[in-house]
């Protein structure tokens, strides 16, 4: 049975929230969020429109909390976008290839916007490994 697209962006938007406000208080950096993988999963499960829809609550969502780096996240729209298409059209099989191009349109959207920099290494490297073990677990529960 397929869940309701509005239940499957709450769970992952509070799971998303959570975890954001338990990473930056222990860790004090970026990276450890649900963004690419929720809208992978999303495009995957629920095609691109309803995908989009729960990119964009999570994306809000993720900004809010990280208020001070906004600018960062809220111009990170067309990496969520990607992951959404990229979700869709290669499905599960094609997670590498998605997560490589959404980092590199993240990196290219960095430099553009002039965050690259330790941090943004720092995050690029978390947020990779992160997202590479959340799949993994992935693969194993479904």
């Amino acid at each position: 049975m397929k869940m309701h697209p509005l239940v499957f962006a709450s769970i992952l938007l509070i799971s998303d929230l959570a975890l954001n406000f338990t990473s930056s208080r222990i860790l004090k950096f970026l990276g450890i969020d649900l963004l690419f993988f929720s809208s992978w999963l999303s495009g995957i499960k629920y095609g691109i429109l309803d995908g989009f829809i729960i990119s964009l609550a999570l994306l809000l969502g993720h900004s809010i909390v990280h208020i001070n780096k906004n600018k960062f996240i809220l111009f990170s729209l067309p990496a969520q976008f990607s992951a959404v298409i990229l979700g869709y059209f290669l499905g599960e099989s094609g997670f590498l290839k998605s997560l490589l191009v959404y980092q590199l349109i993240n990196t290219g959207l960095m430099v553009v916007l002039g965050g690259i920099g330790p941090l943004f290494l720092i995050f690029l490297l978390t947020n990779t490994a992160f997202n590479i073990i959340l799949y993994k677990i992935w693969v194993l529960v479904f």
